[in-house]
């Protein structure tokens, strides 16, 4: 399980995601008007959950592992993870995450890289509408957002 602080990711110590909260909420919610969504989460996966340490305009907390699209982002941390409509797409369409009212259709999500083909977590920004995906301004924008993310989770001396 991710502990709040002292989390060795591919021996990169991370300091307590608490402490940075206001920090990756504004990074979320940058990452919210860059792209054009509603919500943006900034969002840490261990092997068994993902986690929410920043957000803008979500109340999502925490998901398992197996539920959330970011674990799949986090696997091509080279990679930009687009999914213009959740449903549409079978890794995704039986997700919780895409069901019900309040289902999450369209995401988009940068990978918080810590070392070379190491990803920690997402800088994702989400809706509950299928959309088109980013300009490639807008992703590469996306990725500067999540290094920055990543330099606010690292301690002074990491960073």
């Amino acid at each position: 399980m991710v502990e709040a602080g002292g989390w060795d990711a591919a021996g990169l110590p991370l300091r307590d995601w608490r402490l940075a909260a206001e920090e990756l909420d504004e990074i979320a919610a940058a990452a919210a008007r860059l792209l054009d969504t509603p919500a943006a989460l900034v969002t840490i996966v261990d092997d068994e959950a993902m986690w929410v340490a920043g957000q803008f305009n979500s109340r999502l907390r925490r998901l398992e592992r197996g539920e959330c699209v970011c674990a799949h982002g986090i696997a091509e941390p080279e990679t930009i993870l687009c999914v213009p409509d959740l449903r549409a797409e079978p890794r995704f369409a039986a997700l919780p995450v895409a069901q019900g009212p309040e289902a999450v259709r369209f995401y988009v999500g940068a990978p918080l890289v810590v070392a070379p083909g190491r990803a920690i977590g997402m800088l994702c920004g989400v809706d509950q509408a299928p959309r088109a995906a980013p300009s490639p301004e807008h992703r590469r924008a996306l990725r500067r957002l999540a290094r920055a993310a990543v330099h606010r989770l690292r301690p002074a001396d990491q960073s």
